[in-house]
């Protein structure tokens, strides 16, 4: 039996920071259950929303860009995890313009897959939650609860002990709600 699929979205701008530390660890717990999938946005080309309204009459993006592949990744998952800094009190560009162009997809499309995020900063992280919560509801994915790091420099949310364990708790969530189990082989 094919394994089902996860994808770890990052709309971070470094492929060494600290969301991908905590991507990654995720993405390595899961891979006991799931064919995992990491995706930095900042390798492909997505432009921003035009508001054509075209998604509004055919339930697709009139812009032809890298989203046409990604849209592909969102329809095979089945668990859609975002990763994101927090810049100027919200998720980063990278992640700002994937969100908007998947705009289409909130007429259940991905319903009843399995939603999360990873959000690390600083401080003051509200926004980027509010953002990635707000997200995930409006695409009708089951959400569950995301992890939130504190980090500035590279690596410092490795010492973040309250997100290690979160990671865990996220990564039992996703197999619970599955129901796969974890041998330990």
């Amino acid at each position: 039996m094919e394994k089902k699929k996860v994808i770890g979205i990052i709309g971070s701008p470094r492929k060494n920071g600290n969301t991908v530390f905590l991507m990654d660890t995720l993405l390595d717990m899961l891979t006991k259950g799931f064919k995992t999938e990491k995706i930095y946005l900042k390798e492909y080309d997505i432009s921003s929303c035009k508001e054509c309204y075209y998604c509004m009459e055919n339930e697709e993006c009139s812009i032809k860009d890298d989203m046409q592949s990604l849209y592909l990744k969102l329809r095979e998952a089945l668990v859609i995890i975002l990763g994101s800094p927090i810049f100027m009190g919200g998720v980063t560009s990278y992640m700002r313009a994937f969100m908007e162009r998947t705009w289409h997809l909130r007429k259940g499309q991905l319903q009843g897959k399995i939603g999360s995020y990873i959000i690390v900063g600083r401080r003051d992280l509200g926004g980027g939650i509010n953002e990635m919560e707000g997200y995930l509801s409006r695409l009708n994915l089951n959400k569950i609860p995301g992890v939130i790091g504190f980090g500035f420099r590279e690596g410092d949310v490795s010492k973040d002990e309250e997100a290690l364990k979160n990671i865990q708790k996220l990564s039992n969530q996703i197999f619970n709600l599955n129901q796969i189990k974890i041998s330990d082989d």
